[in-house]
């Protein structure tokens, strides 16, 4: 019999909590296709960056599971109170307790089971999906299709098992604690106030207010490339992150009531339209559910950081290529005597079209007056460039040329570096080793590249007539050809030209250098890469924190639409028409779903404002991350709106049920 009413009751559950039966089928078929993804030999052939994916999709799923474990918890724990009534009413009529759990126990668990069972062809369809994204992302033609594979699904009901456990022992070992009345007075308990003195509530306002402003402020100090590169920044930014989370959590658990409490103290404001109405529904909420909203509110920054953090990857997509490979082939030689590089170029050409060809000298100033404010390692010299040579490499990348004076010399470096030298008084004239002194023209940003100069961070560029004496560093190769250079190739130059490339270390063993050679077809193929991977696991992560979110909304929203039924059918006795009837619920839902995000969204935006001192040097401009905030926005709305608008749905229909 209880077998019966356990299933009966699962198709009632089903009927309620539909939104929720979908949210965390999605959940899981985005776990499986994800895992079937990383599982796939064809994905990780793609490229040399793939082979991380599976790694890494380990700790995101870590993240997901929790997320699901506490969305599947909190639906548990709620539709556990609500029904606190009838459970305690099978107990009156002498059901055992023991009994009595293992029938919601039962219920969850065919619950689960059903929604675990559909995202596995649903999983299936989405990884099919996933692929091709990542095959676009790719550049590559042809259509990867993914195979359901044993492992992967035996990995997901691992999670599922593990969640499950987890949220029933917990529901078990509260049922224990219950006696009868517990149960049939269960849904009163929550009324209480979680703050009973205004004055205590106003003053973890304050702290909460000026907790977060500090940690956003600090967090910004912290977004800057002084700072950015210590090694203590990790422990500083962890700091900021913590007293953040103090801070959403007191600004959640406060405002909603202060906000209730302003607005009830004024009889213009309470009496004008529906609001006081709105308010009193709204109240239960706001006093009882500020460790909720607090958690709802983080769920929330999470995910617009992620949506922002994939918008921005995918932005610096073209300058990380140019920064890193301006050119489809680049060689260097530091050993001497030097190679002659026609050996290199016939190698080359035939595979390849050569268009363009350049080489070029580094040179070692010993006065290394530059070089000591950089502070680098390893080397003690300025690393010099003639300016014929550097006009050269402008050319070939289309770029306007350079004009210096006689007595001019320019600076050509990263501007994460840009600090160290820029408005610096001691460079502002140059101190040759052979005497002569040269102004300082510019400090260059934009035309710097990582492999322009192996010596360090940086490059001068003097006249050609000031490096005649002086020795040469470093010799290097540039190559632009018709075809577009791969990632294979780069592999099958160094197997070729071997010879070239080791050198026998101090210890007498053979090392391979292959960083002396770079390919842009290696660089595109290693960011685009790079770029799949952040930019669907941040997507991923982003659904499933919104998709929680709002479940957890509908879910609460849904059920106080058929538990304070009543409450509409007494407007509707007075004379409220449908049209005023809706718009009120549309205005509480607003407030609902509204509340746990403003002060995400301010949060999020001055953390990524900040991020931005950082990412804005491989940006388009410095105001890209402007348009990434607000593309962020529309998406989290998009997917959020669809959550308010299926609860505006169910609430109506809630209520018009036996109206």
């Amino acid at each position: 019999m209880l077998g019966k009413l356990a299933v009966r009751n699962t198709k009632r559950s089903i009927k309620d909590y539909l939104i929720y039966l979908i949210t965390i089928t999605i959940s899981f078929s985005l776990i499986l296709a994800f895992n079937l993804i990383a599982s796939s030999d064809k994905v990780v052939e793609l490229s040399t960056g793939m082979g991380s994916f599976k790694t890494v999709l380990t700790f995101i799923n870590a993240v997901i599971v929790f997320v699901v474990c506490f969305l599947i918890n909190y639906t548990t724990r709620f539709m556990f109170e609500k029904r606190s009534k009838e459970l305690g009413t099978y107990m009156l009529l002498g059901i055992k307790k023991k009994k009595v759990a293992h029938l919601l126990v039962t219920e969850n668990i065919l619950l689960g089971f059903l929604a675990f069972v559909l995202s596995i062809p649903l999983g299936f369809l989405f990884s099919q999906f996933v692929s091709l994204v990542i095959v676009k992302m790719l550049g590559i033609p042809e259509v990867i299709f993914i195979s359901l594979n044993l492992i992967s699904i035996e990995l997901l009901a691992i999670y599922f098992m593990a969640i499950y456990v987890l949220v029933l022992l917990n529901l078990l070992r509260r049922i224990r604690k219950m006696t009868v009345h517990d149960f049939l007075y269960f849904d009163k308990q929550n009324e209480k106030k979680m703050f009973r003195s205004s004055k205590r509530r106003n003053i973890i306002f304050v702290i909460s207010l000026l907790l977060g402003i500090a940690s956003l402020v600090f967090w910004h100090t912290r977004f800057n490339f002084e700072n950015y590169s210590t090694s203590e920044n990790i422990s500083y930014l962890t700091i900021c992150i913590c007293v953040l989370i103090i801070s959403i959590y007191g600004i959640s658990a406060t405002c909603a009531d202060m906000f209730l409490s302003v607005l009830l103290k004024s009889k213009k404001l309470k009496y004008k339209s529906d609001n006081l109405f709105v308010a009193r529904t709204f109240a239960s909420k706001a006093r009882t559910m500020g460790f909720t909203f607090g958690t709802l509110s983080m769920l929330i920054l999470l995910s617009l950081l992620c949506l922002n953090f994939s918008s921005i990857n995918k932005g610096v997509y073209q300058s990380t290529i140019e920064r890193s490979s301006p050119y489809d082939i680049s060689i260097y030689e530091v050993k001497k005597p030097f190679s002659d590089f026609s050996e290199y170029l016939d190698y080359i050409d035939d595979e390849y079209t050569i268009s363009n060809s350049l080489e070029y000298d580094i040179y070692k100033e010993p006065n290394h007056q530059i070089q000591n404010f950089f502070q680098v390692e390893f080397y003690d010299f300025d690393a010099i460039l003639k300016l014929s040579d550097y006009n050269k490499m402008l050319e070939l990348r289309g770029l306007d040329t350079a004009q210096l004076k006689e007595n001019e010399y320019l600076i050509i470096t990263d501007k994460q570096y840009l600090h160290k030298v820029e408005n610096n008084n001691e460079i502002k004239v140059l101190q040759l080793s052979n005497g002569e002194k040269l102004n300082l023209k510019e400090i260059d940003t934009q035309t710097y590249w990582y492999a322009m100069c192996n010596s360090g961070r940086f490059t001068v560029v003097v006249p050609d007539v000031y490096t005649q004496d002086l020795e040469i560093a470093e010799r290097h190769l540039i190559v632009d050809t018709k075809e577009d250079t791969t990632a294979d190739y780069e592999q099958q130059f160094l197997k070729d030209m071997e010879d070239k490339f080791i050198e026998v270390n101090e210890n007498g063993e053979d090392v391979l250098q292959s960083y002396r050679i770079n390919m842009r077809g290696t660089t595109v193929e290693e960011q685009n890469s790079m770029t799949a991977m952040i930019a669907s696991i941040c997507l991923y992560i982003a659904f499933v924190l919104i998709s929680a979110v709002g479940t957890i909304l509908a879910v609460q929203s849904l059920s106080d639409s058929t538990k304070y039924k009543y409450r509409y059918s007494t407007l509707r006795r007075i004379g409220v028409n449908d049209k005023s009837l809706f718009r009120t619920i549309k205005k509480q839902l607003l407030i609902l779903f509204g509340v746990p995000t403003v002060y995400s969204i301010i949060c999020g935006f001055f953390m990524v404002v900040s991020m931005n001192n950082i990412f804005q040097i491989l940006l388009q401009s410095k105001y890209s991350y402007l348009a990434y905030f607000i593309g962020s926005l529309l998406i989290f709305f998009f997917i959020y709106g669809i959550y308010w608008i299926a609860t505006y749905i169910g609430f109506k229909r809630n209520i018009n049920e036996e109206s």
